[in-house]
Order: structure tokens, then sequence, then C-alpha cells
């Protein structure tokens, strides 16, 4: 045989190398894109995880800082509203109140509380003196018992000679009317209206004097004698009608008390806004007190009072009566206008 020719055009086919590379690259890029996404995932969960937990301990310790504050701030509230004090654990409100009101010189004097309120029948024999302010006391606290001789404007200056009380028969004075019938407790109110009228050293000569004729005329009374009650300075129509006044007029009868034995009845421990002042709101003129006060002070009266047995301390050393003598009257008109004198 001949030697066998090639055909034209034919050739061995190279192995394709650049399709085997192109394929093992993409093979390559694949592999790195899918592990790369697994760890990017498993990078992102992990963060992702951090955060949360981040987040949360964020949280808690925002609770648990909060709750520290609001005990921190009750346990402050609570501190303001009971302040620490040194006083003996026996002592009462009225007691540390009386404290504030009264110096301690005087204390003795102060009306006590009693362990029982009275009711109103303790008042049937009792006679009511004084100005404008115990008359709103007599129209507006609730008292149901007990004689009134009462007048706007009555004053220690002119209280022997003003006919103020009213009776069946035409005006008489206090003092004609105090001898129409025996009474065992007297309490007066005066002096709001002297403030600033005269020195308190002939305030208290005269009140002195005034009390002395009141124990002559009804010696076997117990003889209680209000404090002047505190005002609301920036109501008051004169600028000598403020509580500085009102405390020197209250250190007067204070004494007068403490030398002649009378009982001392420390309104302000329940008018008092605690700062030397009426209550904020308690008048609409500084002075005369709205119905709600009139009962405050009618509570009072009823909690601080000498029994007839010599309960709630002690009956008090009355003044001296000795070679006095009285005439209650008995005549039928006298008893008649008796009954008149205002009661309630």
């Amino acid at each position: 045989m001949g030697e066998q020719k090639k055909r034209p055009g034919m050739r061995r086919k190279k192995p394709n190398n650049g399709l085997v590379i192109n394929v093992l690259t993409l093979i390559v890029i694949v592999l790195v894109v899918f592990e790369g996404k697994s760890l990017i995932s498993l990078f992102s969960k992990d963060s992702l995880a951090q955060r949360i937990k981040t987040e949360v301990d964020e949280v808690l310790a925002q609770e648990e800082l909060a709750q520290n504050k609001g005990a921190s701030e009750a346990q402050s509230e609570s501190q303001k509203k009971t302040p620490v004090t040194e006083k003996a654990p026996a002592q009462t409100e009225t007691q540390a109140q009386t404290d504030s009101t009264v110096p301690a010189a005087y204390r003795d004097v102060v009306v006590p509380k009693a362990a029982t309120p009275a009711d109103d029948s303790y008042f049937a024999d009792a006679v009511f003196i004084g100005d404008s302010r115990m008359e709103g006391f007599k129209n507006q606290s609730g008292i149901t018992k007990g004689s009134f001789l009462t007048a706007v404007g009555m004053e220690l200056e002119d209280i022997y000679d003003t006919p103020y009380i009213a009776t069946a028969s035409g005006n008489i004075t206090v003092f004609d009317a105090l001898k129409k019938a025996p009474y065992k407790k007297v309490y007066m109110m005066i002096g709001t209206n002297e403030l600033g009228t005269y020195d308190f050293n002939t305030f208290k000569e005269t009140y002195t004097k005034v009390l002395g004729d009141i124990q002559t005329i009804q010696p076997d009374a117990i003889i209680y004698v209000y404090s002047v009650v505190y005002v609301e300075e920036d109501l008051t129509e004169f600028d000598y009608v403020n509580n500085k006044n009102v405390d020197a007029a209250n250190e007067k009868i204070l004494e007068i008390c403490k030398e002649k034995g009378y009982h001392y009845l420390n309104l302000n421990e329940v008018l008092s806004d605690g700062n030397g002042s009426l209550i904020k709101g308690a008048t609409s003129d500084g002075v005369h007190m709205y119905e709600e006060y009139l009962k405050m002070w009618l509570d009072y009266t009823k909690s601080h009072y000498i029994s007839d047995t010599g309960s709630s301390g002690t009956t008090g050393n009355s003044p001296s009566t000795e070679g006095t003598e009285t005439t209650p009257a008995t005549e039928a008109t006298e008893a008649t206008e008796a009954q008149d004198l205002n009661q309630v």
C-alpha cells in the first residue's frame, strides 16, 4: 500500500484548556461566594445576638435604676412628711402645737385636751361674752346650749357703760345682764378691737379688772379666757390689726390667767397655719371666720374643759371672792329677762 495521504483540511483537535480554566474559575468563584455568604451570615447572626443581649442588659439596668430612684424618692418624701423629732413618744399633736404658740412659762394655765369631749349639755349653764367674733361663733358654730352676751364692736374700754345687750325691757350693759342669772362657766373672748388702740400694759390692767368684776358677780363660775385668734394680715382693713399685736395681746392674757388662776383656751392651736397667722382662706375680711372654722372652734372648746368634778386637769385656783356679796336675781321678771339673753 502506498502511503496514506492526509485529507486536506483535517487537523487534530487541541484540548480546550481555556474552557477548563474558565469552568474551574467559575466553580472557585461560586464556592467563594457561597462560603462568603455563609461566613457573613454566621458573623451577622453572632452580631445580632450580641446586640439583642446588650439591649436587654441596658433595659434591665434602666429598670433597676428607676426602681432604686423611686424607692429613694419615696423614702425622702416619707422623711419630709414625718420629720424625726426628739419629743417624748407620749407627747400629743395638741401639746406640740401648744408649745409653738404659748411661751413655756405659761403652759400650765392652758386647758389640756380632755380624754373625752364634752357634749353641748356642758354649756347649758355657761355664758359666752365677747365681740363680733364671739357673735359669729354663736350664729354659725352649731352650738345648741348656752347664753350669749355678744355685740359687734364690744371693747374693754366701754364694756361697763355701753348697753350692748338687748332684753325684753330694753338694752342693758354686760354686767347688768350677768346679774340676772347664775352661771357655772364664763367664756370670755375680747381683744381684737383693742389691737393698736392703746398700749398692752393698759390692756392687761383693764382686762384684769373686767375679769375680776365678772368673777365677783359669778363667784362659782369657772372662768375661761379665749386667746385672741390670729388674723389674715393681707385682708385686714387696718395695718395695726396684725399678728404681732395678736401675740402681744395674748401674752398679756396669759399673764392675767397665770396671776389670777383663770383658764386659758388657746384657739390658735387649731386655727393657726403654723407660722403665726390664721389659716389662709379662713375669712373674707381677715378677721371674721367662715362656718368651717367656727365649727373647729366649737370642737376645740368641747375637747378642752374643766369638769365640775375637776377632771381633765384641775379646777384651778379661782380668784378669791371672800368678803364679796352677790345677789343673783330671783324675781320672775328678771328670770324672764335672763332667758332672753341670746340663748341658743
